[in-house]
């Protein structure tokens, strides 16, 4: 039995493996069903052939399988609190002022900064 930290969640080329999987696996049991339902004349066939297409690919898709995570990614590592809050001041953006040639003031409109960014900056 594989555990939780060996295994680990699943990655992003696992997700689109099992993607693509399910949807190949739901498309051919699909098209046989429909068209063993379409020779028998029997509706019921289609679906039951469907249903046990779409059991196989949840058996496949849903579970955590370790061929899932052969690409796992690098996290960074935990920054401290210490770390964190010395740190506080250098992620806001530096927003330098504007030279003003003339004596005509800018358009008054609703947005009265000089940040041409858009990027909104925390007041203190």
């Amino acid at each position: 039995r594989l555990s939780a930290d060996k295994a680990g969640p699943m990655d992003f080329v696992g997700q689109r493996l099992t993607d693509r999987l399910h949807q190949l696996i739901t498309a051919i049991f699909g098209v046989i069903g429909f068209f063993y339902g379409y020779v028998h004349q029997r509706f019921a066939f289609t679906m039951y052939i469907s249903m046990i297409g779409l059991g196989i690919s949840a058996l496949l898709c849903v579970p955590d399988w370790p061929f899932l995570n052969q690409n796992p990614l690098k996290w960074q590592e935990a920054m401290g609190d210490n770390q964190e809050d010395e740190d506080e001041d250098v992620d806001e953006p530096v927003v330098q002022k504007e030279k003003r040639s003339g004596s005509k003031p800018k358009s008054k409109g609703k947005n009265k900064s000089n940040n041409k960014s858009g990027i909104r900056q925390r007041r203190r």
